[in-house]
């Protein structure tokens, strides 16, 4: 560790965890790649520990000295190429079998932290198709597909909106179930549909946490048994949230109308 410090050397790993950790990945990837680009910066003893919600990074100075750093998560999403692109940094670092240089790694970690999500247009127009396939999947016909496509696009747009107050997943989970029954009900009323539980249905799968719980059965048969039931709680509670904010939608429209 001659060219680079300590401290240095655990921030970069930090960043490298904290990306994977950020957009989706499980617990022992972002583990992994935290080690793998410790020991390519030229750490000789690494170790990392990471939950949900936290990367904990610890590595051992030329006097064997152990040194430790955090960071603290506060946002996640699901971002599935960012994750490739560090997954594939870290190993191929780590088959260099050479010391590498920190600061191209840091540049090269920082543009794939900057590297442009998918355009709000994209990303609301393939929820909307999404939730129109849902519905044809659950037996739905065309009118409840046409239906789910324009309220999953609505919802979309509204989520898009509130990304930018940074609430917490069981709210953001609660306004979803709530404008989703609201509006599926609706178009019930009106007579678009000749039912609308096919319509909130395929609309919900937009926003069900199923990688969650992928990734919180994957870290429980892995061994990271804290990492995996913090995952596993999460994702209840925002499918929790979901049902409450169906349930409450359903009733005050209910309520309101009758």
């Amino acid at each position: 560790m001659n060219t680079i410090s300590i401290d240095d050397l655990i921030d970069i790993s930090l960043q490298a965890g904290a990306l994977v950790l950020e957009n989706g990945g499980e617990t022992y990837r972002a583990e992994e790649t935290s080690v793998r680009i410790a020991r390519a910066l030229g750490a000789q003893n690494a170790s990392s520990f990471v939950a949900p919600t936290v990367v904990i990074v610890s590595a051992t100075d030329s006097d064997l000295s152990y040194h430790t750093a955090m960071r603290r998560i506060t946002r996640r999403t699901v971002n599935l190429k960012k994750i490739a692109q560090v997954n594939d940094l870290s190993r191929r670092l780590a088959s260099r079998g050479k010391t590498s240089n920190p600061r191209q790694v840091e540049n090269l970690l920082d543009r794939i932290r900057r590297t442009p999500e998918h355009p709000d247009w994209l990303v609301t127009c393939m929820a909307a198709l999404s939730s129109l396939f849902f519905a044809l999947m659950f037996g739905g016909g065309w009118m409840e597909a046409a239906a789910s496509f324009v309220i999953g696009m609505i919802l979309r747009v509204v989520l898009l909106f509130l990304d930018k107050f940074l609430l917490n997943n069981f709210i953001l989970s609660v306004i979803s179930g709530g404008l989703i029954s609201v509006l599926s009900e609706s178009v019930l009323i009106l007579g678009l549909v000749p039912s609308s539980v096919t319509v909130m249905t395929a609309v919900l799968m937009q926003v069900v946490p199923g990688l969650a719980i992928v990734n919180a059965i994957r870290d429980l048969i892995s061994g990271d048994l804290m990492a995996g039931t913090a995952r596993l709680v999460d994702a209840f509670m925002v499918a929790a949230g979901l049902s409450a904010g169906s349930a409450f939608g359903v009733l005050v429209f209910s309520h309101v109308l009758f």
